[in-house]
């Protein structure tokens, strides 16, 4: 088994801090799907924009491309979902 360096293993890489914001967006929009509300959406949106700010970022200095797509993807599986989610009349809030 290969060994990593303590390097290869910190938070502050771009590519941690990408996929931090996007498990971050994936739970928003779940969060959504299951409680929707216009509260809920536009926070999944929020999240959304600085997932998508942040591969852009990442997209010009990231080496690791394979992981980049495989962050991309599930982007825009979750863009899919939420749009979704907004397609069905939102429940009031209570």
């Amino acid at each position: 088994m290969a060994k990593h360096t303590e390097t290869s293993w910190k938070p502050d890489k771009p590519i941690n801090q990408l996929l931090n914001s996007v498990n971050k967006v994936t739970s928003a929009v779940e969060q959504a799907a299951s409680h929707p509300s216009e509260q809920m959406i536009q926070q999944s949106h929020n999240a959304m924009e600085r997932a998508e700010n942040g591969l852009a970022n990442t997209l010009q200095s990231e080496e690791n491309q394979e992981a980049l797509q495989q962050l991309q993807e599930l982007l825009g599986e979750n863009r899919e979902l939420l749009e979704q989610v907004q397609a069905h009349p939102i429940k009031d809030e209570q």
